[in-house]
């Protein structure tokens, strides 16, 4: 029997992890200094910027109960990149944090409460921190438009927002504090995660240390492929869409027979899937019904989109051209694809405008994901992938750098396929050697966990890896492992172990699962 409420708790272990390190302490600064803070602040919108900055805003913001009194500083760097920077009025740290942006960007939201994306959780650390929309403009994460016929709004998205943004953030750092940072770090997940991943390839002197989550390290086939195929696959020939907001109520079944499918996978039967690719999920034992709101069975042509969406995309030959939504990511799809009864599910989004708008050199017009031809299409997506893609698995820069990056996928995530982040891993260590791949390169694979920490809202986000990577970078304390949650007795729940290793679960008398 499958006990469905094992995945969440696995999840909330997973959401609750902490790294068991000590935090770089702040220094408080005097009542004099502090006021100097405070006219610094407002002077930095008169300053000259080298790195092209234009301020809008420069103001010193009080304590709250959330956040330390901070500067806060707006504007935009050239050529179109809207920024904010939260700077500590009374205890900076000495160190420097950029935060990516998730999807298309193009919003700038400085007050997201979240490790992903977001930059108050380390404002509260004490670092002077910055965070960016991207280089552009839109009405969501999901909207591509900005990119029609903008070859220089791509590139700054695709990689250049990187060291626009870092030289930007020194420059105030320094306005601010008279002072350049002892450490920068780059934080970002999904989109942020490739820009991290980006910064290692690409600029690899920038940052001391990097933490790509669920990184979408191959844009232009996660984009260009794989979201054509799940909207195709769920779209019957009148055009309509087969899976939508009323299909929520039949996930809970097919959570329940993934399980029943998967969880022995790994040759354990614990209420964990830790090797959802080697699974393939065949719905044998789901009943076949007529009626579309049975939560208890699938129509045929629900069956037929959801096996689409386990199998992946495949061209006419039966050839396997990416992974499929992985066995255990169901609780997520309504986040991601089903929506809502007046809205579409960001995935659904991301999947259409990808190839609108930035999956060919010359924008096609008229074009939608419904067009697209799984036989022919795939290579015209190449050029463009080299500009959005990061999967240089050469680090050797960053390792003479002497700088750090934690990668981390949550093996559930429906969204950017974990396989890529397994696959970069052990490319890495092929072109590196293993020695030389763990002086720059950890990833933790974790089982249970969608997408860039999105679980329900009740579960708090205190997973937090740039503790790990700030021991790594600041005193040599290798990241083998991230302990999970504890109960209130501070027994060990379990730990992430660094891949390849897998997770590790521990029962109520402290044996390992």
């Amino acid at each position: 029997m499958i006990n469905l409420n094992k995945p969440i708790l696995v999840a909330a272990l997973l959401i609750l992890a902490s790294a068991a390190n000590a935090k770089t302490e702040p220094t408080a600064v005097s009542q004099n200094d502090l006021s100097q803070l405070h006219r610094d602040c407002t002077d930095i919108a008169r300053a000259n910027f080298a790195s092209n900055v234009t301020i809008t805003l420069a103001e010193p913001r009080p304590s709250s109960e959330f956040l330390p009194s901070f500067c806060q500083v707006q504007g935009t760097i050239h050529p179109n990149i809207g920024f904010e920077a939260r700077l500590p009025l009374n205890e900076w740290n000495g160190k420097f944090f950029m935060a990516g942006c998730g999807g298309f960007c193009g919003v700038l939201n400085a007050d997201k409460e979240s490790q992903s994306n977001a930059i108050n959780y380390a404002l509260r650390k004490g670092y002077a921190a910055l965070i960016t929309d991207g280089g552009h403009q839109g009405s969501s994460i999901g909207d591509g438009k900005w990119a029609l016929d903008n070859p220089q709004a791509e590139q700054v998205y695709a990689h250049r927002v990187l060291p626009l943004g870092h030289a930007a953030g020194h420059e105030l750092i320094e306005q601010m504090y008279q002072s350049q940072p002892a450490f920068s770090y780059f934080s970002g997940c999904s989109n942020g995660g490739r820009l991290a991943a980006m910064a290692a390839q690409r600029y690899p002197t920038l940052f001391d240390g990097i933490v790509a989550g669920c990184p979408v390290l191959n844009l232009s086939i996660n984009g260009g492929v794989f979201g054509p195929w799940v909207l195709q696959s769920n779209t019957d020939d009148q055009g309509r869409t087969i899976l939508d907001h009323t299909f929520a109520g039949k996930l809970a079944m097919l959570e329940a027979n993934a399980y029943a499918e998967c969880d022995g996978v790994d040759g354990m039967v614990d209420g964990v899937i830790s090797k959802p690719q080697d699974c393939s999920i065949t719905l044998s034992a789901v009943p076949v019904c007529e009626q579309h709101d049975d939560e208890n069975c699938l129509t045929n042509e629900q069956r037929q989109t959801v096996l689409s969406w386990y199998r992946g995309p495949h061209n006419s030959k039966g050839e396997k051209l990416f992974a499929g939504m992985p066995p255990g990511s169901e609780r997520y799809w309504t986040l991601w694809y089903l929506g809502g009864p007046d809205h579409a599910g960001p995935g659904t989004m991301l999947g259409s405008d990808y190839g609108r708008y930035l999956g060919y050199p010359t924008d096609p017009e008229g074009f939608t994901a419904l067009d697209f031809n799984f036989d022919t299409d795939v290579p015209d997506l190449s050029q463009q992938g080299q500009l959005f893609n990061a999967l240089d698995p050469d680090l050797s820069a960053m390792h003479a750098a002497n700088a750090k990056m934690i990668m981390w996928h949550g093996l559930a995530d429906p969204l950017v396929l974990a396989d890529q982040s397994r696959d970069y891993y052990e490319q890495v260590v092929s072109t590196m050697g293993k020695q030389k791949a763990d002086d720059v390169l950890r990833l933790f694979l974790a089982p249970g966990l969608g997408h860039c920490w999105e679980l329900p809202a009740a579960l708090p986000d205190n997973m937090d890896i740039l503790h790990a990577l700030e021991a790594w970078v600041e005193r040599g304390i290798e990241p083998n492992q991230i302990p999970l949650a504890h109960d209130k007795g501070d027994q060990l729940k379990g730990v992430l172990n660094a891949y390849p290793k897998e997770a590790e679960y521990v029962d109520g008398q402290g044996n390992v699962q």
